[in-house]
């Protein structure tokens, strides 16, 4: 016998924008009182039932339309967690909620949500949150959104539609139509933006509304749960509870689970096997993270739920790995056929690799599959992607060809400790490890990492050529005239190195730089703005230099046509120099080095 199960939604956004705020007031709001029947919190999970979602949405839903049994809000907020929720082919969440804060707009999480959403294939509507934050802003949660909004002084308005707005076009820049929720003609191909406050409730009651018709009207095969002789599951976390040994605390998301079913647990070395012990849940209104909460066995679960399943017989577990419970007594060909399907999540993951790239490590597949198709929005090679921790191989895979590919020298190491040793093993060995648990930060240190890296790579290009550089005589500081003349000497432009031949500002060719010395050390090279003692050869102080004569690079046209290619590859004061180069060399040969 059929049955739907409730839809499955997460909240994603920017730190400080509202996550956690939405959800704590949908769990103390009056959508719902505290009698049973009310929002119970699950296992990583809080439930609004059916009774509570007629009385929210009674004024545009009748109750008779109202076909789901109730809405399950992923209550560990986060991109990390959202991640971490995946089934083959996306993530376990049905729809997603991203909190912007309407006032200060798209931040660089936000972003890194949007990229999320997309790449595991999930719908979602935007909650432009904090509208009561808006200057002037008269809060009136007991008031129908639109009618607030109709109530506002005019200026006000233009200021509400103006942040709206802004939202709905930085949406589309990601080349996703959107509008404000009351003015999206089809919800199938734009994002509805519900604008709310997660602080006085203005707004909610519309964002249940529209989560509950877009759920209901495009999402009812996919809620649809068919076989009850199987549960499928995604793991949140593993731990040791008093009493019952290990146990794993589940998302289900299809099928029903029953006590003394037998569990199939996909981990990194294959897929393991324990009997169903208990199944327990935390009471009504219990805070699931309080320690001291009190939980109850029951005999079997429906989908969608939250649930700590004691499964004595698992080994080492990773959180992230899907699950399916089957019937203790299920064929064995019934049960191969689940071990194969979970066995091929592992190789099944949208994970798009390349001959050249950076390796990855994460600590779940969702993970892994999320930090890959970021990496490939922003055109970041991938070589090499895993579950699990750096480890003494991964730094040696990723150093073990630095002279011809130096950009593979990098490990992006997602949400997991790492090593001391292997990070003192890895900088001796060339390699470079970006440890963090926020998307967003590794692309932008990787991205950074890789534009300097392929700036060491381009400047070996010059390597072997002349390079433009200018230098002046500081006043009193001439400590010899001749045989070799020993000045004072200030780098004005470019990187003043010995052995290149040198001319005045106007065309004439003078000595070769012999040395640099600053007090006693002797530099192979004087950067730009430094100074320092040279001593030059063919140069007499008073015949062809004095104080405050300005020497520039003297070069071949052939050397100046490369530079000129490659100027990309130089700094600006180099450029700039290159530039008094050609004019000087200009006032004789006017198409010189053209």
């Amino acid at each position: 016998m059929s049955f739907m199960r409730q839809p499955i939604i997460s909240v994603l956004g920017h730190v400080d924008h509202g996550k956690t705020s939405l959800l704590d007031f949908i769990r103390r709001s009056k959508i719902t009182d505290k009698e049973a029947g009310g929002i119970t919190q699950h296992i990583g999970a809080t439930e609004v039932p059916k009774k509570d979602l007629i009385r929210t949405v009674k004024d545009s839903i009748p109750a008779n339309m109202i076909k789901i049994p109730g809405l399950l809000f992923i209550d560990t907020p986060g991109h990390k967690a959202f991640t971490s929720l995946r089934k083959r082919g996306g993530s376990i969440s049905d729809i997603g909620i991203l909190m912007v804060d309407i006032t200060e707009g798209f931040k660089p999480q936000t972003i890194e949500a949007i990229e999320i959403l997309k790449s595991m294939n999930t719908p979602f509507i935007v909650a432009a949150n904090k509208i009561d934050k808006i200057p002037l802003w008269k809060s009136q949660p007991d008031k129908k959104l639109l009618d607030n909004i109709a109530t506002q002084r005019q200026e006000i308005t233009y200021k509400f539609e103006e942040f709206v707005y802004n939202v709905v076009g930085k949406i589309n820049e990601f080349g996703l139509e959107a509008d404000r929720y009351d003015r999206v003609s089809d919800f199938t191909k734009q994002v509805a933006v519900v604008p709310i406050s997660a602080h006085t409730g203005e707004g909610i009651t519309e964002l249940i509304t529209t989560l509950v018709g877009l759920t209901q009207k495009y999402m009812e095969k996919k809620l649809t749960i068919e076989n009850e002789n199987i549960a499928k599951g995604v793991i949140l976390e593993v731990k040791d509870y008093p009493g019952l040994g290990k146990t794993i605390d589940v998302i289900l998301y299809d099928g029903v689970i029953k006590q003394g079913d037998r569990v199939l647990a996909l981990s990194i070395d294959g897929v393991q096997e324990s009997n169903l012990k208990s199944i327990l849940k935390p009471g009504e209104m219990k805070e699931i993270r309080d320690s001291g909460t009190k939980f109850k066995t029951i005999p079997e679960q429906q989908a969608a739920s939250g649930v700590k399943l004691a499964c004595p017989d698992f080994g080492e577990i990773q959180a992230g790995m899907p699950i399916i419970s089957v019937r203790k007594n299920a064929k064995q060909e019934e049960v191969d056929s689940f071990i194969e399907a979970l066995e091929k999540e592992m190789t099944d993951s949208n994970i798009k690799t390349c001959e050249e790239g950076i390796l990855v490590k994460a600590d779940t597949l969702g993970s892994l599959e999320a930090l890959s198709f970021i990496l490939d929005e922003h055109n970041i090679p991938l070589r090499k992607a895993e579950v699990g921790k750096v480890t003494k191989m991964d730094v040696m895979d990723a150093g073990a060809d630095l002279k011809h590919n130096p950009k593979n020298a990098l490990i992006l190491n997602f949400s997991q400790k790492l090593d001391p040793v292997l990070e003192k093993m890895a900088e001796e060995a060339g390699v470079t490890i970006f440890s963090h648990d926020i998307i967003y930060k590794l692309i932008e240190q990787s991205s950074d990492w890789l534009e300097n890296k392929q700036k060491e790579i381009d400047r070996q290009i010059l390597s072997e050529m002349t390079m433009p550089y200018k230098i002046k005589i500081l006043p009193n500081c001439i400590f010899r005239v001749s045989g070799p003349a020993v000045v004072g000497v200030e780098v004005k432009s470019g990187n003043c190195i010995p052995g290149v031949s040198l001319m005045t500002q106007d065309g004439k060719k003078v000595g070769t730089i012999k040395t640099i010395k600053d007090k006693d050390e002797t530099l192979s090279v004087l950067e730009v703005g430094g100074q320092a003692a040279i001593s030059m050869d063919d140069v007499v102080i008073g015949k062809n230099a004095e104080e405050g004569t300005v020497f520039m690079t003297f070069m071949g046209e052939e050397n100046f046509r490369k530079l000129k290619e490659n100027k990309n590859l130089l700094s600006p004061d180099e450029r700039s120099c290159l530039a008094d180069i050609a004019e000087v060399m200009r006032q004789e040969n006017t198409l010189w080095g053209k």
